[in-house]
């Protein structure tokens, strides 16, 4: 299974290349949605949050206000590195207590009672975003990325981001095929131990040395307080050494579903790719897989189905049956995604690295559409 994600380009035109997110307010995202604020037991709050993912943020919360992590909702995971503002939901929680809570890169604003917010219950997310350590002169980067909008006709290939899959680490489907396969062990060790080439130097080394030792106990103790889930894994394995569904059920069940549905959505992009590579174009919906998939007599459907055979794979395995509440049923997800309100803010001098130009743009997405699928189109990297 590939860990290098060579999605399909649906615009011809060069990309600016360049890179993102070099400061955080480089990348910038509001959420938009509307939420019933006259009945239910949720206090529903306005989070910005910096430089955390959604799952940091409310761990952070969880932490401070000495609450289980499952009494917050939210309806999407934003990125970390990023300023980004979203709703969030808090059972049986008052304004009061949240008003006692300081933490540097998080801002919570009470906004009143409502239902849990569950994922995908959102609108749309708007982006401001700066692309940096671009080569080409001004003129040039308002060209390249008018025509290449003009390409797109208002829409992308609808692939799932590569933080779907995991930024620093790209293992999250990996993690999801083992246990899908009822590989649990597999599943365990490849998240704390597999050591990737993005990470530095001495996680890499803690990584390599555990996946050689499984010592859970001594790498417990190494790893940086950071990895709050690798060290909540090992401490348990130290103790429940063959316990390895165990160990998974004490991961957050948002990040236990992250890795299931990760290769669902590494399923989708690489039959979406093929695709898209062959000049399809066609407003159609692909099926997410699951236990109650069925495949149509059309190409689409055919090549994911031929990709599961060559995974060896079956859509019965999406039951879970150790892990029943993970269970996937299936879905679809459309091939494009419309791309809304695009316009280029600025192009000019790069004030953070000499020589180089930057670009900054702004776009709206529906909800369970990705920036970074937009930002490659123009990229190009």
């Amino acid at each position: 299974m590939s860990e290098n994600f060579n999605w399909g380009y649906y615009s011809r035109t060069s990309g600016v290349r360049g890179t993102i997110k070099e400061q955080i307010d480089d990348f910038i995202v509001r959420e938009r949605a509307t939420h019933d604020l006259e009945k239910g037991n949720h206090l529903i709050l306005k989070m910005t949050k910096y430089n955390l993912t959604t799952l940091e943020a409310l761990r952070e919360l969880s932490n401070i206000l000495h609450v289980p992590l499952e009494i917050f909702g939210y309806a999407g995971n934003k990125d970390k590195r990023a300023i980004t503002t979203q709703h969030i939901s808090a059972k049986n929680m008052d304004r009061e207590q949240f008003k006692r809570v300081f933490i540097p890169n998080i801002e919570l604003e009470p906004l009143g009672y409502g239902k849990h917010i569950s994922l995908g219950q959102l609108e749309s997310n708007s982006f401001d975003i700066t692309i940096r350590k671009i080569n080409v002169d001004s003129e040039d980067i308002i060209a390249r990325l008018n025509e290449i909008w003009k390409e797109l006709n208002g829409r992308i290939p609808n692939y799932f981001g590569d933080q779907r899959f995991g930024t620093v680490r790209p293992i999250t489907h990996i993690i999801g095929k083992h246990i899908l396969q009822g590989d649990y062990d597999a599943a365990v060790w490849t998240y704390i131990g597999k050591s990737v080439e993005t990470e530095p130097e001495r996680i890499r080394k803690v990584r390599k040395e555990l996946w050689e030792s499984r010592d859970a106990s001594r790498a417990a103790e190494k790893f940086p307080k950071q990895f709050v889930y690798e060290k909540v894994l090992l401490y348990y394995l130290a103790k429940r050494p063959k316990d390895s569904v165990g160990a998974i059920k004490q991961l957050p069940l948002g990040l236990q579903k992250l890795f299931v549905h990760g290769y669902q959505s590494y399923l989708f992009n690489i039959v979406l790719s093929e695709l898209i590579k062959k000049g399809f174009d066609k407003e159609y919906e692909l099926p997410l897989v699951g236990y109650k998939t069925t495949f149509k007599n059309s190409e689409p459907d055919q090549k994911l189905k031929e990709l599961l055979e060559k995974e060896k794979m079956d859509i019965s395995s999406f039951k879970l049956y150790d892990l029943p509440y993970l269970k996937l049923e299936g879905s679809y997800r459309s091939c494009f995604a419309k791309v809304k309100n695009f316009r280029i803010i600025k192009a000019g001098e790069d004030e953070l690295n000499m020589g180089k130009n930057k670009a900054k743009i702004s776009f709206e997405l529906g909800k369970g559409c990705y920036a970074t699928s937009v930002l490659r189109e123009f990229m190009k990297k």
